[in-house]
């Protein structure tokens, strides 16, 4: 027959609570405890623990349950002077302790696992034991390595480390865990483990490993523990804590190779820039130091370690084997994107000296392909064309100073735009003729009325004619404005749906607001500066043009926000790359997910705003130039030929 369920306990534990900590409200105790002892279970062991244990917030025993000490915690940080927090009997930290010693004190996980340990008979370090032969204990290294633990295996014939020796030889790599029925999924599996003498298969157990919400408390931990036939985490359950990490005693960790993320980083980075001696070369010490203590998330360096590419570029500029130049790294790893994100990192770190990488990246790739070009005077011709056309300061990219640096797409369409026109020239001498000879029609029928292509060979033509290399010519593009129809109830339609939306990411937010607010380019959001957001004026301002812009109080709190949980120092929207902003192309998305076309809520915007300001005024607060600003007031069919000259035009 089932117990009955307990009953909550939470105002009769506050009341024995309020006896130590008479400065703290009645309703104060009340929520705290409820949040160290969320369900009723908890709470009647709470209250048992200070029923029988008098004295034990106030340190008279040893032996404090955890829920009593998680109690203590929180009522000194609500600065009660009567509490005294528990310490460890080993190290004497005052710290979670779940482990009970033999002497009837308290053990925190790190010392729980060290008093487990012995020292090693072969190695004499104190490590958990995995080997006892004729009374010497073994580490789990030095048994692996120990001739005693080899022998023939019964199943591969190989002589390898031994697993099983019962009823035959079987070595690690034979081995494999008995199929039991799991007593957590209820499904046939590999036995992994066993928790309060339930058999846990592997799928369970490794999901044990990755912390995720208590249906009790709500607290992301991991689900060690059982109640009502579902997982919980283990204070719920009134278990001890099973799966703590070693190293820092948290439950709230993803698990990796015995110990957490967070323990484990230090670890991963030393082996992977560490050289053969197992010392990390002096030019690396500062990349090794920026990602132990500025890298965002310790589980997606991990992921990164193990998947990217770079990883192993890194590797070979850990041993010397790879030269510590931009150059040699660009060369090696061909990924592109990975490319930037190291020499990012390596530049954010000290490593390299800063550059603007996408110059850097795009001087790489055209001194590369421009040999597969069959003609050398057409490759002299494209370099003629890139250099003081497509890229007027491309002739001293390498030298360009971080600030003044290009995007990324911006290079993407120059490479694009020098393929079509190689294509071109190859064309008109496969026809046998030359850039003087070669016939307009034949140019018509060579465009297959892509926009790209035409993008790319319209300014090529018309470079051209300029310096009278040929008469071809390939008309532009004439480009409608996007959204020039979007109606204005709609644009405020979606402002409303930002500025209502709490739980919509920082990040949209602000950015959604901009476009639909002041019709900003996606270019120019995304390369802010938090230098241009000042926080302290009243109402606060954000500065993209020569005036600063008071912006209204729902995108200011937004723009808070993002400050707050900001992990760059310099960009109002950090990039993926260390030390670079956002692109575009990520905003875009962002704001397509939320049912914003920035385009043409940019061209709306605009209109409306050149509709009730005089250009002037525009072109002021938003950074663009005054015949830009005239040319949208024209579009949207304002008038200001008679508006006085009052601003002056001098700076």
């Amino acid at each position: 027959m089932a117990k009955p369920p307990q009953e909550p306990r939470v105002a009769e534990v506050a009341g024995l609570v309020h006896a130590i900590a008479p400065e703290i409200p009645v309703e104060r105790l009340v929520e705290i405890v409820a949040e160290v002892a969320p369900v009723p279970l908890t709470q009647r062991r709470l209250e048992l623990a200070l029923l029988k244990q008098p004295g034990v917030l106030e340190g008279r025993h040893r032996n404090v349950p955890v829920t009593v000490q998680d109690l203590a915690h929180a009522l000194v940080n609500e600065g009660v002077g009567r509490v005294v927090l528990p310490t460890c009997d080993s190290c004497g930290r005052a710290v979670r302790m779940p482990h009970k010693t033999p002497t009837g004190g308290r053990h925190c996980s790190r010392c729980e696992r060290n008093a487990r340990s012995v020292a090693c008979a072969r190695c004499g370090r104190v490590q958990p034991v995995q080997r006892t032969v004729d009374g010497q204990r073994f580490c789990r290294d030095c048994w692996r390595a120990d001739p005693r633990s080899f022998g023939d295996c019964s199943r591969c014939g190989q002589n390898a480390t031994i697993i099983v020796r019962r009823p035959a030889l079987v070595c690690l790599a034979c081995y494999t865990a008995p199929v039991k029925m799991c007593e957590v999924c209820g499904e046939p599996g590999r036995v992994a483990t066993h928790l309060d003498g339930r058999r846990v298969c592997a799928r369970c157990y490794y999901a044990m490993r990755r912390p995720q919400p208590c249906p009790e408390c709500g607290r992301k931990v991991f689900l060690t523990g059982f109640m009502n036939g579902h997982k919980v985490c283990a204070e719920c359950a009134g278990a001890p804590v099973t799966m703590a990490c070693p190293g820092c005693g948290t439950i709230e960790e993803v698990r990796k190779h015995r110990l957490c993320v967070e323990c484990w980083r230090p670890i991963a980075i030393q082996q992977l820039l560490a050289d053969d001696s197992g010392e990390i070369r002096p030019e690396l010490h500062p990349l090794a130091e920026y990602l132990v203590t500025h890298h965002g998330s310790a589980i997606s360096l991990e992921r990164w370690l193990h998947k990217s590419r770079c990883a192993v570029v890194l590797r070979e500029l850990a041993d010397g084997t790879l030269p510590l130049t931009a150059d040699a790294i660009m060369t090696r790893a061909h990924a592109g994107q990975s490319v930037a994100f190291l020499l990012s990192l390596l530049i954010r770190s000290g490593v390299l000296p800063d550059f603007d990488i996408q110059a850097a990246r795009f001087e790489h790739w055209f001194q590369r392909w421009l040999p597969t070009v069959p003609h050398p005077e057409d490759r002299l011709l494209l370099r003629r064309y890139c250099t003081w056309e497509l890229l007027p300061s491309g002739r001293s990219l390498r030298g360009r100073p971080a600030t003044a640096v290009r995007s990324g797409s911006t290079y993407q369409k120059v490479r694009a735009a020098l393929k079509r026109c190689a294509a071109l020239l190859q064309q008109i001498r496969a026809s046998g003729e030359t850039l003087t000879t070669y016939p307009q029609r034949s140019l018509d029928g060579f465009l297959t009325g892509s926009p790209s292509q035409r993008d790319a060979l319209a300014p090529f033509t018309r470079w051209l004619r300029r310096h009278r290399l040929s008469r071809l010519r390939v008309e532009f593009r004439s480009h409608r404005l996007e959204g020039r129809d979007y109606a204005a109830d709609h644009r405020w339609t979606m402002a409303r749906a930002f500025i209502t939306r709490d739980d919509m990411d920082p990040v949209t937010r602000v950015s959604g607001l901009l476009v639909l607010f002041y019709g900003l380019h996606l270019t120019r959001i995304a390369a802010i500066t938090r230098a241009q957001v000042d926080t302290t004026a009243r109402p606060m301002t954000l500065t993209v043009g020569t005036e600063p812009i008071e912006l209204p109080e729902v995108l200011a709190e937004a723009m808070v926000q993002l400050l707050d949980g900001n992990r760059s120092d310099t960009w109002l929207f950090p990039g993926r790359n260390p030390g670079r902003p956002i692109t575009p192309g990520p905003l875009s998305r962002r704001l397509r997910q939320e049912g914003l076309l920035a385009g043409s809520a940019r061209v709306t915007a605009l209109m409306d705003l050149t509709r009730q300001l005089h250009p002037r005024i525009v072109s002021d607060l938003l950074g663009i130039t005054a015949s830009s600003a005239a040319a949208w007031a024209r579009l949207s069919g304002g008038e200001w030929s008679d508006y006085p000259a009052l601003r002056s035009t001098s700076t």
